[in-house]
This record gives structure tokens, C-alpha cells and sequence, in this order.
């Protein structure tokens, strides 16, 4: 009997060494994971394949996307404002999001575009959210006290890693943009000095682009701000918008004229028009809107002030409330 009460204690440590080791293991496997590389908790390797690669799901950010191209004329006959316009379309471009395409383009006195310093075309770049994948599916229930202690750490620590995924994305798009501002603000300071030469015309423009990218490819997401006095300044264009004005005023359909527009057709034009004594600033509004329209673009008639953020401008409904320039 001596004997054997010893050997009885000895097997009693061992089997609570054993017990209590095992739910030391066995609570291991519910504790958070220290490696940063893998987000889920251990216990997730003992719930099988289901779980083998859970994590959450990605999907393109669905916010629209929508391309914004500015034409600002820089013609002796709009002088006085082109730079104040240049500068507010540079500040526009500079602070839209990153899935927005933007470009800025000169109004000059030819179509073709190596000859203008025009700022290049940045397409946008559509940007990604995280969401939390359900850890069980619906009506389904843990089929262990195992099971359901492991799925609440794992739901907790797929939160976080939500959270952390969506901050880095944040921040990708915060720097993108912040990148693509510093490259707008630096051509607007290479070309503050260009003067496009007398005779700048406004078809020439609009023929330069209907072959950018953003017009061929999604006419119907891209918005046009063109920013001009829309004073035409070629006699033979002059005369060429007079007829076609009256012609279509007159008959109250689009006349066929062979230099019209191509390739702008589902575009939102913006005509954000300078305003100046000494021209008909109605008649060639008027003259635009019927060309544009006819050339199958979608037009829009405001009042350059710069008393008013180009934003604000365009975000408020056309007509003639919008506040004259000085």
C-alpha cells in the first residue's frame, strides 16, 4: 500500500498535466495571431478547407468615373482673362479625384496638337473597397463551442483587416492625386508664357478634340468646359457660323454643312463664355449652341465670372443668372 499511494499521486499530476495542458492548446488556438503577414486568428487552420483562404472580398470602387477636358483660349481677343481662366481650370483639374481623366488643352490657330503645349491626358484610375465576407452563411450556426469561439475572433480580425486595407487604399488615392497635382501645376508653369499665334479658331479646336482618347473611346463620360469669348476670329469661319445660324434658325432644323464637327457627338459641352464690351456676346453663344448641337454634342451656356469658383460655376444650373465678368 505504501507503494502504491505514490505511484496514485504521480498518475493524478500526470493526468491534470495532461488536462491542463490540453486546454492550454486547445485556448492557443483562440488567441489573435502575432505575425502581421497573416490576419486571422490560429484557430482557423483547425476549422477545415471552408476557411482555408477566408478573407474579405474586393470589388472596383463604384463611384462614377467621368473625364473632364478644359479648352481655354489664349487668343489676343480673350487675353485679358486667359490667365485667370487658365489658372481656374489648373485648380479644378488639380483637385479632382483620382478615377476622374482630366487634360487641359490651349485654343490656338491650328488643329494640330504637336504644335500646342496642351497639358497630356491623365485617364483616371478606378479605385477598390474592402467588405467583410460573412463567416458563416445564413441560417447556418456553429456546429461546436470550438467553432463559434474561433468565428467572433475571426469576425473581430477580419473587421480590422478591413479597416486596414481601406485605410491603405485611401491613402494610394491621396497620393495619386497629390502626384497628379504637382505634374498640373507644373505645366501650367511651363506654359505661362505661350501665346498662340493671331487667328485662333474655335473649329480647329474642336477638331483636335474629337481625337483624343477620353472623346473616341467614352464620349458619354466626358464633359468638355471650354473657356472663351467664342468670338470667332477667321473671316471665312465668321461667315461660315453666320449661315449656318440663320439656317438653322430659320428652319428649325440642323442645315447640312460639310465642315461641321465630327467625332464630338454625346459629349457634354460647358461654353463657359468671357464677357466684354464691343461684341455680341448672345450672337455667338447663340452660334455655338446651334453648331454643337447640331454636331450632335450636348450643350451647356454659362457666364464667366471670377468672382464665382469654376466648380461652383458648373455645378449650378445654365442661364443668364450666372454674374457677367468685370
Amino acid at each position: 500500500m505504501s507503494h502504491l499511494q505514490p505511484l496514485a499521486a504521480l498518475g493524478g499530476l500526470l493526468l491534470g498535466g495532461a488536462l491542463l495542458g490540453g486546454l492550454l492548446w486547445w485556448q492557443s488556438g483562440l488567441q489573435p495571431a502575432v505575425s502581421s503577414d497573416d490576419w486571422r486568428p490560429p484557430c482557423v487552420a483547425r476549422l477545415g478547407k471552408t476557411y482555408a483562404e477566408f478573407g474579405p472580398t474586393v470589388a472596383v470602387d463604384e463611384r462614377p468615373a467621368r473625364n473632364l477636358l478644359f479648352g481655354v483660349d489664349r487668343s489676343g481677343s480673350n487675353r485679358e482673362l486667359a490667365d485667370a481662366q487658365l489658372d481656374a481650370a489648373v485648380a479644378y483639374a488639380a483637385t479632382l479625384e483620382p478615377e476622374s481623366g482630366v487634360g487641359v488643352l490651349l485654343i490656338t490657330d491650328r488643329s494640330d496638337r504637336s504644335t500646342t503645349p496642351d497639358m497630356p491626358f491623365e485617364p483616371g484610375e478606378v479605385g477598390r473597397r474592402w467588405t467583410a465576407a460573412p463567416v458563416l452563411c445564413d441560417g447556418c450556426k456553429p456546429d461546436s463551442l470550438f467553432q463559434q469561439k474561433c468565428l467572433e475572433q475571426l469576425d473581430v480580425a477580419q473587421d480590422r483587416r478591413v479597416g486596414e486595407l481601406n485605410a491603405v487604399e485611401d491613402g494610394r488615392r491621396t497620393r495619386l492625386q497629390e502626384e497628379r497635382a504637382v505634374r498640373i501645376h507644373d505645366w501650367r508653369d511651363r506654359v505661362a508664357g505661350y501665346t498662340p499665334k493671331p487667328g485662333t479658331s474655335l473649329l480647329a479646336f474642336f477638331t483636335k478634340l474629337a481625337d483624343l482618347p477620353p472623346v473616341r473611346r467614352e464620349p458619354e463620360r466626358t464633359t468638355v468646359v471650354v473657356m472663351s469669348d467664342l468670338e470667332a476670329s477667321q473671316a471665312g469661319e465668321r461667315k461660315q457660323l453666320d449661315k449656318f445660324e440663320r439656317a438653322y434658325r430659320a428652319s428649325g432644323t440642323c442645315p447640312e454643312a460639310s465642315w461641321l464637327p465630327k467625332g464630338i457627338s454625346g459629349l457634354e459641352i460647358a461654353l463657359v463664355q468671357s464677357v466684354r464690351d464691343g461684341i455680341d456676346a448672345d450672337l455667338w453663344a447663340r452660334r455655338w449652341d446651334a453648331v454643337l448641337t447640331c454636331a450632335g454634342a450636348h450643350v451647356r451656356r454659362h457666364r464667366y465670372s471670377a468672382a464665382v469658383p469654376l466648380r461652383q460655376l458648373l455645378d449650378e444650373p445654365a442661364g443668364p443668372a450666372i454674374a457677367l465678368a468685370d
